[in-house]
């Protein structure tokens, strides 16, 4: 059990080191951000609803990760979050769309789709094995009042 207990510390780690720096990074480039979303092909409205909440939702995750309490909803929301992006990746590699302008920062802009897709299987999974351990092992909370 105290191997499990260290894994999941290490995929809790692991999921801060993913969504610390992608969340600053968008906030510190925000120019850079807004222009590659604008360039992703979907609707524009939608675009714009992405620019301004994505890296709030990203933060959030942050935050909810680092507390002992609310750590259940954050391994839900990144989970949902990567979720969505390695489905849309997945979409990307499979041609749905002619243009396909990467959106990330950081390190993971120099990856091709392929690898981009394998790093995001690999977070979910990880997030995976930290919501079904933390679950088991009840390291969340059962009542909001305690």
């Amino acid at each position: 059990m105290k191997t499990f207990n260290n894994i999941y510390f290490l995929t809790l780690i692991l999921l801060l080191i993913l969504w610390i720096p992608v969340s600053i990074s968008k906030i510190f480039d925000f120019e850079n951000f807004r222009i590659s979303i604008l360039n992703q092909p979907f609707n524009k409205n939608i675009a714009h609803i992405v620019i301004y909440t994505l890296p709030s939702l990203e933060i959030f995750v942050v935050v909810l990760l680092l507390i002992k309490r609310t750590r259940l909803i954050g391994l839900l929301l990144s989970g949902f979050l990567l979720s969505i992006f390695t489905g849309y990746i997945g979409l990307a590699l499979l041609d749905t769309w002619k243009k396909m302008p990467c959106g990330c920062g950081l390190i993971i802009s120099t990856l091709n789709w392929k690898e981009h897709f394998l790093i995001n299987i690999f977070f979910l999974c990880i997030n995976i094995f930290s919501l079904i351990h933390g679950y088991n092992t009840r390291k969340f909370p059962t009542s909001s009042i305690t």
